[in-house]
């Protein structure tokens, strides 16, 4: 994929209780990344707009066993996606497991090189989309404005945070709270919040669809500390 020009990304943008929500869509593909700075530390200003109001996980969304969020390992590709898939068992952690690793292995620039391999092998069935390659083709800002324009960006699970929303057998919604790492640095300040369902289809889990319903700040206050994260 050659690289992108920043300059013609198109973004929609609010402000909820000092967080900074960015909205893209394409190709029926809704990534919400919330970012808050409490030291004041933003992309940019704006007002205050009414937060998305966040669910209270049910009893029985709760698990035993805690997410690692590095499940597949430390790189960002889909060899690591695929890893985290093959290796996550059929539980409401294995799917925060596959949850995370899509969330990591999505949000970065340079843009992954990979995703006819991930739309080819981790999308469900019921995914609104499955062209990944051109969700990427329209240069969505995934960072919200917070990285300059070609600078290398991630996402980390490490200090991160997991909720698990809602959870039947074979169909698990979990928040993923992420940490921002510019330079090579993880911010100590600068989150991201994106909410998850996974469905088990085929002896794995399986990306359905991302979404915003939770702030940040509320995400990280509930969460449960993912062990370890990478």
């Amino acid at each position: 994929m050659s690289a992108p020009q920043h300059a013609s990304r198109s973004r929609l943008r609010w402000w909820a209780l000092g967080a900074l929500g960015v909205v893209v869509v394409a190709a029926l593909v809704i990534i919400v990344v919330r970012i808050y700075a409490p030291g004041g530390e933003s992309g940019d200003g704006g007002g205050g707009a009414p937060s998305v109001s966040g669910r209270t996980p049910s009893p029985e969304s709760t698990s035993d066993a805690v997410a690692t969020g590095c499940l597949g390992g430390e790189s960002r590709d889909a060899a690591m996606v695929r890893d985290a898939q093959q290796s996550a068992d059929h539980s409401e952690t294995g799917a925060v497991e596959v949850a995370a690793a899509f969330v990591r292995w999505l949000n970065q620039y340079p843009y992954p090189d990979d995703a006819d391999d991930v739309q080819n092998s981790a999308l469900s069935a019921d995914a609104p989309t499955r062209d990944l390659v051109a969700f990427f083709d329209t240069e969505p800002d995934l960072s919200g404005g917070l990285v300059a324009d070609d600078e290398e960006y991630w996402l980390s699970t490490v200090s991160g945070v997991y909720v698990v929303e809602d959870a039947e057998p074979d169909r698990v919604t979990a928040s993923i709270g992420t940490a921002l790492v510019r330079d090579g640095e993880l911010s100590p300040t600068l989150k991201g919040s994106i909410t998850v369902t996974v469905s088990w289809e085929d002896d794995q889990w399986a990306f359905v669809r991302s979404e915003g319903t939770r702030t940040t700040e509320d995400l990280f206050a509930v969460g449960i500390p993912f062990g370890g994260g990478c």
